[in-house]
């Protein structure tokens, strides 16, 4: 088996689609080490020590997966905590990593992104900020490191029945008919990606033919989530009642 003897660190493997993908990676003879929030404390507050760590005791394969979203007004996203999680986090840990993987000519990084970074909805713009900032790192480092034995992978998936798609985001889901993928179904595909060592992988149609259209008709989208922006303006302003 291609992961018989390989070892994995993972950070959201307690997570909804974390869950399963950690027992099929366990399944398929790999030993995964998951960073718990709940035992290990804040992630990002950890992150020297968490760095230094794997640089001592570098995997076989990174997968970058903790995260959060947050639906608000631009004014009131917390920058800061959206981009360091879902973004510097993952950068930092890469840098970790890579010098024990470059002297062995070998491994793999898995960074977890999402739909929103190539299709930008309104009142998400921390979020779709990060995980645009995501791709262009793995683009980047996936181009840098051609040739070495190390191998980078981007999986983008579309929303997902997990936590994270609860509150008001759920809401807006909800009344925009989004479509949830199953967090197994996933996790399903992030694993045959590890094992092909694809490059990127992008989940859902028709999102994938409107990431299309946003990189090259803009205006086509734009025109498109109006209607969104109105109703997630709607949801809002209902739940800023309801905490009042």
């Amino acid at each position: 088996m291609p992961l018989k003897g390989k070892t994995v660190f993972i950070t959201g493997g307690t997570g909804g689609i974390g869950r399963p993908l950690v027992d099929m990676l366990k399944r398929a003879g790999a030993s995964v080490e998951i960073y718990d929030r709940s035992k290990d404390g804040d992630l990002f507050e950890n992150i020297d020590r968490t760095c230094e760590r794997l640089k001592q005791n570098s995997p076989d394969i990174l997968i970058n997966m903790a995260g959060f979203n947050d639906f608000n007004y631009c004014e009131d996203h917390n920058y800061e905590a959206l981009i360091n999680v879902n973004m510097l986090t993952p950068m930092r840990l890469t840098q970790a990593v890579l010098p024990a993987m470059r002297k062995r000519n070998s491994g793999q990084i898995v960074n977890i992104g999402s739909m929103t970074a190539l299709i930008p909805l309104p009142h998400v713009s921390g979020y779709v900020a990060a995980k645009a900032g995501l791709k262009g790192f793995n683009d980047a480092l996936r181009r840098e490191l051609s040739g070495t034995g190390i191998s980078v992978t981007h999986v983008v998936p579309r929303a997902v029945k997990t936590a994270m798609n609860s509150g008001a985001r759920a809401e807006i889901n909800k009344r925009t008919n989004v479509h949830h993928d199953d967090p197994e179904k996933v996790a399903a595909i992030i694993m045959r990606a590890i094992l092909s060592k694809k490059a990127e992988c992008r989940i859902g149609w028709p999102e994938r033919f409107f990431a299309f259209l946003n990189a090259n008709f803009p205006f086509i989208i734009d025109q498109g989530l109006q209607k969104n922006c109105k109703i997630g303006e709607e949801i809002l302003k209902e739940y800023s009642t309801q905490t009042q």
